[in-house]
């Protein structure tokens, strides 16, 4: 309990809450107290009574603590410091103070509307009460949510609340007016109304006066709003704004945000800022601010190896303490970016592999489906989560089976002795949906397991059935047209010409396959060509050749049938006669390793069956030798018999793993 030592202190703050102007000081304390009776009466030590006297009436007030209590019950909070630089409380502040003292109490959008009709409408009160609707909502199920919101639209008192919104937007502080955009945003009023179109053009006039806190409210916005004129026309401003005044940042929450607004089309400049923005921030970083970057920093398309780096590292360090949507938005950020980080990727996936019971199903097919699309083979978490699928893979649903399917496929992934009993569990889960099977999803589950050496007889009775090839290649006008179509059937066509299948090549699939054009494919360098005829003679090389119609060779190497240039397969005493030479891509590797992916596995498969001796020569390591000794590194990459040449460096060719970024 405060008790004031001096009469003139307690003075001073009674006038004070009395709205006098005047300067309270030593020397004019006579002359105020002139100006009528008063007299002041200190009790003891519990409280204090001042009674101030002005022209017109008479303040009582007693000192309690901290707060000064009128007779009627109403309580003041007061500075009792004289040094104090806070605002003065009067009456009427407590008044204010008392009505969002009530808004924290709502727990619905009705409650606060039923309170908002019951008092005077201001600027603050308005933009308040709209995010204390969405703070009593956001928490709720979806159902329930619902429900309130449709109470909420059916208020009499909420149209009111829009008009009242639009009349004062023009006045409105740009912390206000940003705040209200959100509510409404988030509270799934129509974007087109007319209560967010005059706040968007209200916004976009007042936009110079937006600093950081403002922008990254309105930010948080306009990531979630469509695609409308004004929405355009405020976006636009927005980017000038910045590029023009961009301000100091000093809360890195607030950059993300208005990362992710600004979006791919600002300009170069502008990510350049951002960027320095970031990395002047980015030893503070938290775990959370590192995610959350990646994620900016894609919606953005600002790539920055060195935040990127900065990211992906201490995501690597705390990968235990990032929940799976944070894990899955770091993937897919990456991807976007098209940025790839080993460390990151292997800890990820050590990480779920020893998890692997705490997570589900669908979470790691999601997780798996990122890591394909980068080319990453999780061989730890492949090989856990395929015995937990030969143990019950009837748990599947078919789009989970097909996802599984295309990655173990499109990967290539070799599961040794855990590989037919992991086939045949996903046979017979595709089987159990054969009656409901759409003939497009029929078509790529059996590419799948042709791609993985597997033949399942009643998935392939199915897709040569004469129905579903004429629902396949006439889908009717509801349905889109299946994307190669014809490419993906040549290609279930080999496997069961070439890769030994018993299962008869069925003559109405090669019946209805026409004539294919050359597959698409790089250029090659010039200099390749010349290297390779200045090796074996002009005549010896070809250049470009189409094989079954899907398969590309970039150079056939035609040799002697008594040549030893080449050695011998153990499989096979006959020597082959053509070399043919395959320039492979980084994506024709699964990333961090010389593991080839599943198409170009079974090109190789299908050109050693064919009679070719294939050789793949990874181009953009072959290029990056000096050109002194790419000669020597062809000859004995394609005629290892030969003796050696001056020089032992080669590329490799076998399996190895090598961290880092391609």
């Amino acid at each position: 309990m405060n008790v004031y030592k001096t009469g003139e202190e307690v003075l001073k703050i009674a006038l004070r809450l009395s709205r006098c102007r005047h300067l309270l000081s030593g020397a004019h304390l006579g002359p105020l107290l002139q100006r009528g009776p008063s007299h002041l009466h200190l009790p003891p030590a519990s409280s204090s009574l001042v009674t101030v006297t002005g022209h017109a009436s008479t303040v009582r007030y007693y000192s309690q603590g901290d707060r000064f209590v009128a007779p009627a019950g109403e309580s003041v909070d007061v500075q009792t410091s004289s040094e104090s630089q806070g605002p003065r409380r009067t009456k009427k502040l407590y008044a204010k103070n008392v009505f969002f003292e009530k808004l924290d109490e709502c727990s619905s959008p009705s409650d606060v509307l039923d309170l908002l009709g019951s008092k005077p409408v201001t600027q603050r009160r308005i933009s308040n009460s709209l995010q204390r609707i969405w703070n009593s909502i956001k928490k709720l199920s979806d159902d329930q949510r619902r429900y309130e919101l449709k109470l909420m639209f059916e208020h009499p008192r909420f149209e009111e609340l829009c008009h009242d919104l639009i009349a004062m937007a023009p006045e409105m502080q740009p912390e206000a007016m940003a705040f209200s955009l959100l509510a409404l945003v988030r509270l799934d009023v129509p974007q087109r109304s007319r209560v967010v179109q005059t706040l968007l053009r209200v916004i976009q006039e007042n936009l110079n006066h937006f600093d950081e806190r403002p922008l990254a409210i309105l930010a948080g916005a306009l990531e979630h709003m469509e695609d409308l004129p004004n929405v355009q026309a405020l976006k636009h401003g927005f980017r000038l704004h910045l590029e023009r005044n961009m301000p100091s940042f000093s809360n890195i929450l607030s950059l993300q945000s208005v990362m992710r607004a600004v979006g791919r089309d600002s300009s170069n400049e502008l990510k350049k800022k951002f960027e320095m923005s970031a990395l002047g921030m980015a030893d503070s970083f938290s775990l959370p601010n590192s995610q959350y970057m990646l994620a900016s920093m894609a919606a953005m398309g600002l790539y920055s190896k060195q935040l990127l780096e900065m990211c992906c590292k201490q995501i690597q360090e705390n990968v235990e303490g990032v929940p799976f949507s944070k894990l899955l938005m770091v993937l897919r950020a990456c991807q976007d970016l098209h940025y790839r980080n080993y460390p990151m990727l292997s800890a990820i996936a050590e990480h779920l592999a020893n998890s692997c019971s705490m997570w589900n199903n669908k979470q790691i097919i999601l997780l798996l489906l990122a890591f394909e699309r980068m080319n990453f083979r999780a061989v730890s978490l492949m090989d856990v989560f395929a015995e937990r699928l030969i143990l019950n893979s009837s748990a599947l649903t078919l789009p989970d089976i097909l996802s599984v399917l295309k990655v173990y496929a499109h990967l290539n992934h070799d599961l040794g002795d855990h590989r037919q009993p992991f086939l045949d569990s996903l046979t017979g889960a595709v089987e159990s949906y054969l009656d409901k099977l759409y003939p497009g999803n029929l078509l790529r589950a059996v590419l799948y397991f042709c791609m993985l050496g597997h033949f399942p007889p009643l998935l392939l009775e199915r897709l040569v059935d004469r129905d579903t090839l004429e629902q396949l290649f006439n889908p009717g006008t509801d349905k889109k047209p299946f994307k190669g179509l014809e490419q993906n059937l040549h290609c279930v066509d080999l496997c069961l010409r070439l890769d030994q299948s018993s299962v008869p090549r069925p003559q109405l699939l090669a019946s209805m396959l026409g004539d294919l054009s050359p597959p698409p494919h790089p250029p090659i360098p010039s200099t390749l060509l010349s290297t390779l005829q200045g090796l074996r003679g002009v005549e010896a090389v070809q250049q470009g050749l189409a094989v079954e119609k899907v398969y590309h060779v970039d150079f056939q190497i035609t040799l002697s049938s008594g040549s030893s240039e080449i050695s011998k397969s153990p499989q096979d005493d006959a020597l082959p006669h053509t070399v043919a030479l395959l320039c492979a891509p980084t994506s024709a590797y699964c990333f961090g390793s010389k593991h080839l992916c599943g198409r170009m596995a079974m090109q190789m498969r299908h050109l050693t069956a064919l009679g070719y001796s294939p050789v793949l020569l990874p181009l953009k390591e072959f290029l990056s030798r000096p050109e002194e000794q790419r000669s020597e590194v062809l000859r004995r990459l394609l005629f290892p018999g030969e003796p050696e040449g001056g020089t032992t460096s080669t590329i490799q060719t076998t399996a190895t793993t090598h961290p880092g970024e391609q």
